[in-house]
């Protein structure tokens, strides 16, 4: 699963594949949600495939860590549709393989 949506990064590079890495529910504190932007779905295959075999690989990803009130509740499902909830992730569609 991942939001395909063009944005430009303030260093210029466009990113358009955005997927949750992980999600890290603080008790009663804050959730912290990673996610990984890459340049295209074909970086990202091209990065899972290396990492199957071991191998090096040329992958832009750019990696952001958004902190949002705690919700005991929150999984990558809910995740996903808080991003698209955010002004930087509206209105992007979503990619399910």
């Amino acid at each position: 699963m991942a939001i395909l949506k063009e944005i430009e990064l303030p260093s210029g590079v466009t990113v358009n594949y955005h997927r949750v890495v992980s999600v890290n529910n603080i008790t009663n504190h804050a959730s912290i949600i990673e996610i990984a932007s890459y340049t295209s779905k074909a970086k990202r295959e091209e990065e899972k495939q290396a990492l199957e075999n071991h191998e090096g690989m040329d992958v832009f990803i750019e990696t952001e860590y958004m902190s949002i009130p705690y919700d005991e509740d929150l999984d990558i499902i809910s995740a996903y549709e808080y991003l698209k909830s955010t002004e930087k992730y509206s209105g992007g569609s979503d990619d399910l393989i």
